[in-house]
């Protein structure tokens, strides 16, 4: 019994000793591998793009990095983007047709992690979608480097950097490019006249432009506007518009020159607008403006439909029926001895310049009785409607003529007669031929033309100097 226990007791401490010397042996081994894996790898870029992939704003360009042999600790390897690097390239002439992209545009880790036992890692750089849909057609470009890699391992100094160019056309759908244009018109011409392409404000004329982007919207951005004032006397040269085409002044129009767009949205109004006065200092030309969109802060400007050429046809002023205030100076006045002026061929005796016919008792002759007198020049209708004048002050007899139209008739010897005024429809801003016949009998002399129109609101008053323009050919 004694022995058998001893026989046992012996067995175990055999057996303890053989696990003990396996331990020993395998903590051995372990240490030998740990030692072997920590070895430095060595680390290289791989510039080969892994699957460029479009997502949201972003085109996601997957790169790697390659070790030398598995990581035996998990490290990371700093990474930098090297934007000269493209721009030598692009200078010296190593990339034809391609464009950097700015720093800005770019997302990129700044550091790359490499996992225990990898023997590669990968990143990602994004690029921002409306940067590459700017550039369509052309290639676009980054560079990066890699720098200190951690717990020892190194760099491989021939290939610890990279070049990436990226073509926009293989990786961008053209139909689906979130161009911006001008809604309407936007690519031609847009051309007003009365009642079409604008709308009518007490204030003046409102042209509805718009903004429109194509393709799926997407976060919120920003579009500026200008008048190109340079591309109009350009079109203007080139008889694509009339050449007496008028440009504006940039305090004589409203237009938006910083427009804000709503997320997620593919309209914006946009509107210029012209007051009245303005409209009113060019009646008898027509405007030419040139709009264009610029600098978006997202998305791309269409090549053509950005621009929108505007003529505004003087028929537009039409729709505004305010008072014009004339800048005349008077008519031609003949003078005659003779109660018929020239119909004998005799000459005035006297000529000169009447800011107006106003007259009351007057004696442009040495003689006081036995004479006449002729107005002739040129009627500033300064609103549009249906126009009274009146000679009915006018001793003796009377005769007016109008746009070629003898509206009052009665060159007799009676005087004051009420029946003496006539109609006629004149358009505003226009000028139109007048003549006046006066002729003085015996006895008193008076002569006050004078007009009104009803529909407009214009009262009956005389006709005044600035409504009154001498004939081209008369120089007082």
């Amino acid at each position: 019994m004694q022995i058998a226990k001893q026989i046992k007791a012996k067995s175990r401490w055999g057996a303890m000793a053989l696990a003990l010397l396996g331990l020993a042996c395998s903590r051995q081994e372990l240490e030998n591998f740990r030692f072997e894996q920590s070895d430095p790898s060595v680390v290289s870029s791989n510039n080969t793009p892994l699957g460029i992939r479009k997502e949201g704003e972003h085109i996601h360009v997957p790169l790697k990095i390659d070790l030398s042999h598995p990581a035996g600790k998990s490290f990371q390897v700093e990474l930098q983007l090297i934007p000269d690097t493209i721009a030598q390239l692009v200078a010296n002439g190593t990339l034809e047709n391609t464009v950097g992209i700015p720093v800005d545009q770019i997302t990129a880790p700044n550091a790359v992690t490499v996992p225990f036992g990898a023997d590669s890692s990968t990143f990602t750089v994004s690029v921002n979608l409306g940067f590459a849909e700017r550039q369509f057609g052309r290639n676009i470009a980054f560079a990066y480097r890699l720098l200190n890699p951690s717990k020892h391992n190194e760099l491989d100094p021939a290939n610890n950097s990279g070049v990436v160019v990226l073509n926009t056309a293989e990786i961008l759908d053209p139909a689906e490019i979130r161009y911006l244009s001008i809604t309407n018109g936007g690519g031609g011409m847009l051309t007003l006249t009365q009642g079409q392409n604008y709308t009518v404000t007490s204030a003046g004329v409102t042209i509805p432009l718009g903004i429109s982007l194509n393709g799926v919207p997407g976060p919120a951005f920003t579009v500026r506007t200008r008048v190109n004032n340079d591309a109009v006397a350009t079109l203007a040269e080139n008889g694509i518009l009339p050449a007496n085409t008028a440009t504006l002044a940039i305090d004589e129009y409203t237009l938006d020159t910083l427009v804000h767009v709503t997320s997620n949205t593919t309209s914006k109004e946009l509107s210029l607008s012209i007051p009245w006065a303005v409209m009113d200092r060019h009646i008898s030309s027509p405007i030419g403006m040139v709009v264009e969109l610029r600098n978006p802060s997202r998305h791309v400007l269409h090549p053509s439909d950005h621009v929108v050429v505007i003529q505004i046809d003087p028929s537009v002023n039409l729709d505004n029926n305010s008072y014009l205030e004339g800048n005349g100076v008077g008519l031609k006045a003949e003078y005659f001895e003779g109660q018929f002026l020239d119909s004998d061929g005799r000459a005035p005796g006297l000529v000169r310049l009447d800011e107006q016919i106003n007259f009351v008792g007057w004696q442009p002759l040495p003689v006081g009785d036995n004479w006449s007198s002729r107005w002739t020049g040129e009627f500033f209708a300064p609103v549009t409607g249906e126009y009274t004048f009146y000679q009915t002050r006018w001793d003796d007899g009377s005769r007016l003529k109008i746009d070629g139209e003898w509206i009052i008739d009665d060159f007799t010897t009676e005087w004051d007669k009420p029946s003496r005024f006539g109609t006629i429809h004149l358009e505003r801003g226009q000028r139109y031929p007048i003549e006046a016949h006066h002729r003085e009998n015996v006895g008193g002399q008076q002569a006050v033309l004078e007009f009104e129109v009803r529909s407009a609101g214009v009262d009956r008053r005389v006709v005044p100097k600035s409504l009154l323009y001498p004939p081209a050919d008369f120089n007082p």
